[in-house]
């Protein structure tokens, strides 16, 4: 089972322009010397502004042990570690992992990221994961976009989550009207998804992907 990790973090205000070039510079020497694609988003439309993702897609998490333990050996990576402090906020950075449950194999890298995340209601771990995947297919089903599911392994116990990746913000929009007409998926989602999801504690975010 695949596993998507993450390493997230918000920029401090001001410096913009100086910022992203070390997030690029950053990811750039990530790439040299891992042996697995790391790509750089950022939030575009959504809470949190100014906030950078590194994410990668990993089979087992020996690989993301092995690349920790080369980039703790670069010097030239830890520079730029430290170089980060005066561009980042005083809250740092926070890993995830994400067992991807439902891994869509008609995923592809896009220009855009949509992920909605909900918790799983006391006592309906087994119905959340069920309507988790129900949902990822009916939604590729109305939209023709992959659509992945899974459960973060790290963080909020219960919270799981759906990722669709778009080659536009074109198609990001066009895919989300069709959602929002579809009568049939709201039904769906107010007689399962309602019970299965804690109420209130769901959110969406966008990402636009940098490199």
């Amino acid at each position: 089972m695949p596993y998507l990790f993450s390493r997230r973090g918000r920029l401090a205000p001001g410096n913009v322009v100086d910022a992203m070039t070390w997030a690029a510079k950053i990811t750039e020497k990530v790439n040299a010397i891992s042996e697995i694609p790391v790509t750089l988003w950022t939030t575009e439309f959504s809470p949190q502004v100014g906030t950078l993702s590194w994410t990668t897609v990993v089979e087992d998490l020996s690989q993301l042990r092995t690349l920790d333990t080369k980039l703790m050996a670069d010097n030239g990576y830890l520079s730029l570690v430290e170089e980060g402090a005066r561009y980042t906020s005083d809250t740092g950075l926070d890993d995830g992992v994400v067992s991807l449950i439902h891994a869509d194999p008609d995923a592809v890298i896009g220009e855009y990221a949509s992920v909605v995340q909900a918790i799983i209601a006391p006592g309906s771990f087994v119905r959340g994961i069920e309507v988790g995947v129900e949902i990822a297919q009916r939604a590729k089903a109305i939209t023709g976009q992959a659509t992945s599911f899974g459960a973060s392994q790290t963080g909020v116990y219960g919270e799981v989550g759906w990722i669709v990746l778009y080659d536009s913000v074109e198609t990001l929009q066009s895919a989300n009207e069709k959602l929002n007409a579809n009568v049939e998926f709201a039904q769906y989602l107010d007689e399962h998804a309602s019970k299965a999801y804690m109420a209130g504690m769901s959110n969406q975010t966008i990402f636009r992907k940098v490199m």
